[in-house]
């Protein structure tokens, strides 16, 4: 081997290394992303990993999912949410969410992501989310029975969030 090929291939050697080793880096860092979602999950309702940054929403049900949609979407995030039904999963797709973890999920919200490819991870698979008062389907659930489109189910949620 001369020396031209030497420091050719010593080079590409080098570069594989940097690329794997930045690649490393980066997961590491979006699981560390993932972990601190999940902690702050502890004191609110929905934590957003977006583009480095982490933003916090409280309230009850589906509202902090749309109030963010409001103001941004999730396009590329990583979402945390408490509880995640069918109504939050089609909100979360029509936002372009990419991952998303809960401790609790419904089984029409899985097919919801799994439909949408959208990766999920939850600590407890339900068959639905029911009501506070544990005698019904969660009402908002109950209004997304027949939708399948993320876009109707936000239209829809955006009107009856703001008439209230």
């Amino acid at each position: 081997m001369n020396i031209t090929n030497f420091i050719k291939t010593s080079v590409s050697v080098l570069l594989v290394i940097l690329a794997v080793s930045f690649s490393n880096s980066i997961i590491a860092c979006e699981q560390q992303n993932k972990e601190i979602a999940k902690q702050k999950l502890n004191i609110h309702s929905l934590v957003v990993v977006k583009d480095g940054k982490t933003s916090v929403c409280d309230g009850r049900g589906i509202k902090p999912v749309v109030d963010y949609l409001e103001k941004d979407n999730f396009d590329g995030a990583f979402v945390a949410d408490k509880v995640i039904g069918k109504a939050s999963a089609l909100l979360l797709v029509y936002g372009k969410v990419q991952e998303v973890y809960t401790p609790v999920i419904s089984k029409p919200a899985v097919k919801v992501f799994e439909d949408n490819n959208v990766k999920y991870s939850a600590d407890k698979i339900v068959d639905n989310i029911i009501n506070r008062t544990g005698t019904d389907l969660c009402p908002m659930e109950k209004k997304v029975q027949n939708i399948d489109n993320p876009k109707r189910a936000y239209k829809l949620f955006r009107k009856l969030l703001k008439e209230s």
